[in-house]
């Protein structure tokens, strides 16, 4: 190699003038620079300080190079020099590249490398430093700085000036121009779809606001969020919240969508009719009680009215439950359209009236609860819808003046059933059938002729009914009470004693007729007898008579 101070540049080699482009070999690699060889009659020197980013870092990483671009900065045609730069060949193309993508408005990628306060700085290709204004370097909302340092952004060109080395790029006018072409995709693809999803945005009383992207709006309404009733929407549904929803309506203009949540699901109420037709029996639990009883199923509402709660009184089942309670109950009818079920407990069980000949026969003991009392007898329930009535002359073989001082409601009674008439619905039902009858041995404690004490309990228009012991009476007519004025009649009040004579006793008809007058009668002939065994002369003999006669 010649002598730097020996080489002679020919003035005349215009293909070497500056800022000429030419590539180049390497030849050498000194501590200074690189010698190359760029195809003229001289070699060229390029300096450490002229070598571009990637130049460096093929030659730190010993990696093979080919030829190198290079720009022509200075020559020196007495010491016959030539200096040349790679690094300015490197920014002089991406210079002629940015300045086609500005001319043809087409996009530039470089990487964030810095923040300055004002804006961003993007290094383009390693070589060539830009500057995006912070208003412009995203879509609003702007994010922190530190979110966009060493990311690759891509943007475009709003000013250019090489000689200057003036860059400005602005990322956000080809965001939104790529947002809109998104956003308008997918206002299509909404169109043509029936289910969306969106993230909530916002909470209102009677609303959820969601965000479908690229900030196209959908509106749920209070109503068409859930198929059960939701009274604060809140404790459903949070800002964030990811949630599937049907289209049911666009505005073109505004670009926003009336959206149902719950119409991207099943209609519970359609599925529990598929499921549970109606006559099926379910499980429900009790969870209010009012005018009829509400229940929970499968997740829905159910409602029994109160005529459905039981055969018996409704009422006094009603008492007996309680919320939680878990009960059978017959599906009567699913109304989907209106959300409204509507169920039966006590058709889980059938009438008791209609099964009544299989369950129960005539006499047969049965044990009920007393519902009623009333003047013609006592109603007891046997089991809910099903009550008999005990009349008041089969409670007891006794007397009763007042039912109600000697049972309650509530009391539960024993007895025998007597009839049965299904057809309408009556049973009739005799207590006094399990208690003894005191007129099994009637000719045991009473006989005719017999003088008795009673109770006078009863009066009817020819007599009086008496009482001789609990369950058996006598009757004392009118025209047996006394001697002196048959038409004229004694009075006797009711619970006074009375003593009289049984002049008769019929068992077949259970009655035992009475006489005061037989009494007196009696009672008279004895005191004759006694005054005429005290009081008459006794006797005459045989011989007296005939004495007498004589003397006659």
């Amino acid at each position: 190699m010649e002598e730097l101070s020996d080489i002679k540049l020919e003035e005349t080699d215009l293909s070497i003038s500056i800022d000429t482009l030419v590539y180049g070999n390497i030849l050498n690699i000194t501590k200074d620079g690189l010698w190359l060889d760029i195809g003229k009659k001289y070699d060229a020197f390029l300096p450490y300080n002229e070598l571009s980013k990637e130049l460096k870092a093929k030659l730190e990483k010993k990696q093979e190079i080919d030829s190198i671009p290079v720009v022509i900065k200075h020559v020196n045609y007495k010491d016959g020099v030539i200096t040349v730069s790679n690094k300015k060949a490197v920014e002089n193309k991406i210079w002629e590249e940015l300045l086609w993508a500005y001319e043809n408005n087409q996009p530039i990628q470089g990487k964030v490398i810095n923040y300055n306060g004002r804006g961003f700085i993007l290094e383009i290709n390693n070589e060539v430093e830009g500057f995006i204004p912070a208003k412009e370097i995203d879509v609003p909302p702007i994010k922190p700085p530190k979110y966009y340092i060493n990311r690759r952004i891509e943007g475009k060109i709003k000013r250019i000036n090489p000689e200057k080395n003036q860059l400005i790029i602005s990322a956000r006018e080809l965001l939104e121009q790529k947002q809109e072409e998104e956003r308008s995709n997918l206002w299509e693809k909404i169109k043509n779809s029936q289910i969306v999803r969106g993230r909530i945005i916002k909470v209102d009383e009677d609303k959820l606001t969601v965000d479908l992207g690229l900030g196209i709006i959908g509106i749920v309404e209070k109503d068409e969020i859930s198929w059960f009733p939701i009274k604060n929407i809140r404790r459903y549904y949070n800002t964030g919240d990811i949630v599937k929803a049907r289209v049911l309506s666009l505005d073109e203009n505004s670009r926003t969508a009336q959206l149902s949540i719950k119409q991207a699901q099943p209609n519970p109420w359609s599925l529990f009719k598929e499921k549970y037709p109606e006559g099926s029996i379910i499980k429900a639990e009790i969870i209010k009680i009012s005018g009829g009883i509400v229940v929970k199923v499968d997740n829905l509402i159910g409602y029994v009215p109160m005529s459905e709660i039981s055969w018996g009184r409704p009422q006094d089942v009603k008492n007996s439950l309680k919320v939680g309670d878990k009960v059978k109950a017959k599906v009567l009818s699913v109304d989907d359209l209106n959300q409204k079920i509507f169920l039966s407990i006590k058709q889980v069980e059938p009438n008791p009236w209609e099964v009544i000949d299989q369950n129960y026969k005539i006499g047969e003991i049965v044990s009920g609860k007393v519902t009623n009392i009333t003047d013609f007898g006592i109603f007891i329930e046997i089991k809910p819808g099903l009550e008999g009535l005990i009349p008041r002359k089969l409670i007891s073989w006794e007397r009763i003046s007042n039912i109600s001082d000697i049972f309650k409601p509530g009391d539960f009674i024993e007895a025998k059933i007597i009839e049965i008439d299904k057809e309408n619905k009556k049973l009739t039902l005799s207590r006094r059938d399990l208690l003894k009858d005191p007129w099994e041995d009637i000719d045991e404690k009473y006989r005719e002729g017999q003088n008795i004490k009673g109770r006078i309990i009863e009066k009817l228009k020819d007599g009086y009914i008496v009482e001789l012991e609990p369950g058996i009476e006598g009757f004392l007519p009118y025209t047996q009470i006394n001697f002196e004025k048959e038409n004229e009649i004694q009075g006797f009040k009711e619970n006074e004693e009375v003593e009289a004579k049984i002049v008769k006793i019929n068992p077949r008809f259970r009655r035992i007729t009475l006489s005061i007058k037989a009494l007196i009668k009696e009672k008279l002939d004895q005191e004759m007898k006694k005054y005429l065994s005290e009081y008459a002369p006794p006797p005459l003999t045989l011989g007296e008579l005939l004495k007498l006669k004589n003397n006659e």
